[in-house]
């Protein structure tokens, strides 16, 4: 009956009022039965509120004794943190519903004094409670004003009217509740979460299942536990994502995301997922081992570059680990450089001294810098004579600051524009009038150029062959972004 008035009421109109005067019907026509047919209550034992005491609650405030405290603390803590969470629980729910914002502080604030309050008076526990606020949102409230309404006839029903729900039945009031709170359980949320992440959903319907079975504080316990669980074993093997240089530029993109790249020769790059401490620290380290060691026949790494965005701190064990890092690759004739290291982490590592066993020259601004170094590096190895195989250390050859430039190469990317592909050609010796048999080409595939732009090739864009000659052949890098004519888009 209660579910069908709800229906009927969202049709508005003449049916507005219908939703909220039927919980008021139902304990008028059930209270008004059970007066009538005594054999309800004699023979079919249906049970019924009975004597309600009436008058005010009284002042306790002079009763009062604070050596109670050590023995009701712990159901004091109990009552706060379910109170507290069943609050701000109900309270985000009805808040997405409705669309506004609720202050999670200025909620613990309310509490903290309306139980303050309550204590004076010898209260229960005041808390947002899960059912009264189902239906006050099931009866149409919006403000403060119905529960500053509701307090009102309340004290007045404590006054005078508590005659009244004397043959009240307890099922009449078990249905208000039922019926208001069945749209509270979410269970198109369990299914979104089905779909986008595992895991959530496993936390939700452990929570759910829990506070079920095992009661508010139970459930709430399972829930948090299995959640630190789920977020230690997280942290304790974050991804390391393997970076390669898209062709023509100075840009480097995870291999899984970008599949139009190149490894640069003999460097190996990756980005650490996450902060570095005690329970991943290792994780990380033997990850790396063996990602140099899987490259080993298509690319052979003599240097390795760490792009350290991702990592705002570290502690004492991953400081231990980057250093037994740096070792076991030194020892295999690895060197290892940082890229953009935070500020925290920059400051560990200094109050650590790991800055001087690395070497502070092999901390860079940016992946493409530590690149550039590392070819250099190379190069000065060679012209040096020093064998590839022997074991690094944090000095070095003195590197000349030679151009570093690739050869001839072509690439693209999707995802530099959002609405052109843009083409990357890399020339060692540009040539008069390239760009426009470039376009011409461009042209024959049905491809509109939309934006060109050229510059002449630096040391600044420069990555990938070292150029030994005395006077370096002026190159060229062309930049095209273009749209396809055979169908709207890149």
């Amino acid at each position: 009956f209660l579910i069908l008035c709800k229906r009927l009421a969202r049709r508005g109109g003449k049916f507005a009022m219908i939703g909220p005067l039927a919980p008021l019907a139902g304990c008028i026509v059930g209270s008004l039965l059970l007066l009538a047919c005594a054999p309800l209550r004699e023979r079919f034992d249906v049970s019924y509120v009975g004597t309600v005491p009436s008058g005010l609650f009284p002042v306790s405030v002079d009763r009062w004794d604070f050596h109670y405290i050590p023995r009701v603390l712990p159901t004091a803590l109990s009552a706060c943190l379910i109170g507290y969470m069943e609050s701000i629980a109900i309270g985000k729910n009805l808040a997405a519903k409705h669309d506004y914002d609720i202050d999670a502080g200025q909620e613990l604030f309310a509490l903290g004094v309306a139980n303050l309050v309550g204590a004076v008076f010898s209260c229960y526990p005041v808390t947002g409670s899960f059912s009264r606020s189902a239906v006050s949102n099931a009866t149409g409230a919006k403000t403060q004003l119905a529960g500053l309404t509701t307090s009102i006839v309340m004290m007045c029903t404590l006054l005078f009217l508590t005659p009244l729900f004397y043959y009240m039945p307890n099922f009449v009031l078990a249905a208000i509740v039922i019926s208001s709170v069945i749209p509270l359980v979410a269970y198109e949320e369990a299914i979104k979460l089905w779909r986008i992440k595992k895991q959530d959903f496993i936390l939700w319907v452990t929570a759910f299942m829990g506070t079920l079975l095992f009661g508010v504080l139970f459930g709430i316990a399972i829930a948090v536990a299995l959640s630190l669980i789920i977020v230690i074993s997280e942290s304790v093997r974050p991804q390391i994502t393997i970076l390669w240089r898209i062709p023509g530029t100075a840009i480097y993109r995870p291999i899984k995301q970008e599949n139009n790249g190149t490894f640069v020769p003999n460097v190996f790059i990756a980005r650490i997922g996450s902060s570095m401490y005690f329970a991943n620290a290792s994780f990380i380290k033997d990850v790396l081992m063996a990602y140099v060691a899987d490259l080993e026949e298509v690319n052979r790494t003599e240097y390795v570059v760490l792009e350290m965005t991702p990592v705002v701190s570290v502690d004492s064990t991953a400081v231990h680990v980057l250093q037994d890092v740096v070792n076991a690759f030194r020892t295999r004739g690895v060197h290892i450089a940082f890229a953009m290291v935070g500020n925290r982490v920059e400051k560990t590592i200094r109050k650590a001294k790991l800055d001087e066993f690395i070497g502070e020259q092999w901390f860079f601004p940016t992946v493409n810098e530590a690149v550039l170094f590392c070819l250099r590096h190379q190069q000065a190895k060679r012209e040096a004579g020093v064998d590839p195989d022997a074991k690094a250390d944090a000095s070095c050859p003195e590197v000349p600051l030679k151009p570093v430039r690739p050869g001839d190469e072509i690439g693209f990317s999707n995802d530099l524009h959002h609405a052109c592909t843009a083409i990357f050609v890399n020339l060692v010796t540009d040539a008069p009038e390239v760009a426009f048999r470039i376009m011409a080409v461009l042209g024959k595939h049905l491809l509109t150029v939309r934006r060109a732009h050229i510059e002449a090739m630096d040391e600044d864009h420069a990555v990938g062959v070292a150029v030994t000659s005395a006077v370096a052949p002026v190159g060229a890098k062309h930049t095209y972004f273009v749209r396809s004519t055979r169908h709207p888009g890149k």
